[in-house]
């Protein structure tokens, strides 16, 4: 088993430095770490709520493996399975030719194409597949700063998306807000978790309000981990967060989660969720399901990728609540039953 843990389970403590550099390829960095999983990744999402429409499109890099993993992945709805979606060409293994010559314009062999329009604020992501009638042309536009974690290994940004998106032949208005992210100079173990869920929560309500989470399940809020293996302390589930309102980001020291999940699937079908950042202010986050569909990332986890509607303070948006769960937790939850 790894000794090293990726970002998600490591707990941001402040806030570091970013360049117009930290849009493209981390060599260094990551020639520092060592071992197969070393990562670099650019993940970006969009939705069309109104159609219960959802989506990851992605970026993911072994540097030390000199492969990729890629593409996207749209769906409508709830579905049992990544390959129920109306639109999943995601490619396991490539070599990373594709990005041979960095990020500034990179296409992949599946046709999944990001251009820079300009750095930390501005991108264009293609998509065509004829044979199924499927594609999107979107901008993905900053709406925040870049939020870099402390170890300076990770960023996040709220995002305004538009285009268009033609799903097995039915053409939508894309017209959203996203979260969008990359990490590099890290391993990401595929070693087998024995935590509790954790989720990573995306709220963009406008152009200046903001909120991003990620925490694990908590016994005070899904009681039946009391006592149990994955009862962790309330202190020790925040891994990360932050607050962008009024022109000013914020750091999440303190949240509390409750989720309810489908007792099958373990979707979720409502959170409730209370954050305060480092200014002392207090907000609470109500969601409940609009689309989900799950994804093995890879073969020891499992990740349920869900669209919720948030409400805070009066303010409605669309937004990510994506969950990672190993193994160990899915068992013993079979076995309460």
């Amino acid at each position: 088993m790894s000794n090293e843990k990726p970002f998600f389970m490591i707990e941001n403590r402040g806030f570091g430095e970013f360049s117009e550099a930290d849009d493209l390829l981390h060599p260094e960095q990551n020639a520092r770490a060592s071992g197969d999983s070393v990562t670099e990744t650019q993940y970006f999402g969009f939705s069309v709520p109104e159609h219960n429409i959802h989506a990851l499109c992605y970026l993911w890099h072994h540097p030390n493996l000199g492969t990729l993993t890629g593409g996207v992945w749209v769906w409508q709805g709830i579905k049992r399975g990544a390959v129920f979606a109306e639109m999943l060409d995601m490619r396991t293994f490539m070599n990373d030719s594709a990005i041979k010559d960095d990020l500034h314009h990179f296409t992949l062999e599946n046709s999944y194409s990001v251009k820079i329009l300009e750095p930390l604020k501005r991108f264009h992501m293609t998509y065509n597949d004829k044979a199924r009638n499927n594609s999107f042309d979107l901008i993905q536009e900053a709406v925040s700063p870049i939020v870099m974690f402390a170890d300076g290994n990770h960023f996040e940004q709220a995002m305004k998306v538009t285009g268009k998106l033609v799903l097995r032949g039915q053409e939508y208005d894309v017209d959203c807000y996203s979260v969008r992210d990359r990490s590099w100079g890290k391993p990401r173990p595929e070693d087998i978790m024995p935590v509790p869920p954790m989720s990573w929560v995306t709220t963009v309500f406008n152009d200046n309000f903001s909120i991003n989470c990620n925490c694990t399940d908590q016994a005070s809020g899904n009681p039946e981990l009391a006592g149990s293996p994955f009862d962790v302390p309330e202190e020790k589930s925040l891994h990360g967060g932050w607050v962008y309102k009024d022109g000013q980001v914020s750091r999440v020291v303190k949240a509390k989660k409750s989720v309810v999940r489908d007792p099958e699937s373990y979707i979720p079908l409502g959170v409730e969720l209370d954050v305060v950042d480092e200014l002392g202010r207090e907000f609470h986050l109500s969601g409940k399901l609009i689309s989900s569909c799950p994804w093995e990332t890879w073969s020891n986890v499992n990740m349920n990728m869900s669209l919720m509607r948030w409400e805070c303070d009066g303010h409605v948006t669309y937004g990510d609540c994506q969950e990672a769960m190993w193994g160990d937790y899915l068992n013993y939850m079979a076995s309460l039953k």
